[in-house]
């Protein structure tokens, strides 16, 4: 019953370390790909995204087309706010890398208190 348990605990933080990695990895490609200048307007720059052609049978062309537009006005207003985000981005992997020691830490307490638990079941009660 241990192993199980501790089997469950590095499954689950497997999943919880590629999480934050890929996280990690993706504010670096921000950073890297925009900078400090994020592209004049990227609201515009996502409504010329085209379909692939393997979707279109499966997708509406008009909804995909209302999406489109709908990201790229939520984009278009998020512009405004980019330079305040862009002195935050250096700080962000490091904070990543605290939540994620956070999350190893409240994944590590159910596996010991299950290892714990299963070990106390296991010996005759003392008389």
């Amino acid at each position: 019953m241990k192993t199980i348990i501790w089997s469950l605990f590095i499954l689950v933080l497997a999943v919880w370390t590629g999480t934050m990695l890929l996280a990690a990895h993706m504010v670096d490609w921000v950073v890297l790909s925009f900078g400090s200048a994020p592209p004049a307007d990227l609201g515009a720059l996502l409504e010329t995204v085209p379909v692939p052609p393997a979707l279109t049978p499966w997708i509406d062309p008009a909804w995909l087309a209302s999406l489109q537009r709908s990201v790229g006005e939520v984009f278009a207003a998020l512009s405004a706010s980019l330079p305040y985000f862009s002195s935050m981005l250096s700080w962000l992997v490091p904070i990543i890398w605290v939540v994620w020691g956070i999350g190893v830490f409240f994944l590590l307490i159910p596996a010991l208190i299950g290892h714990w638990l299963v070990g106390s079941l296991g010996r005759p009660a003392a008389r």
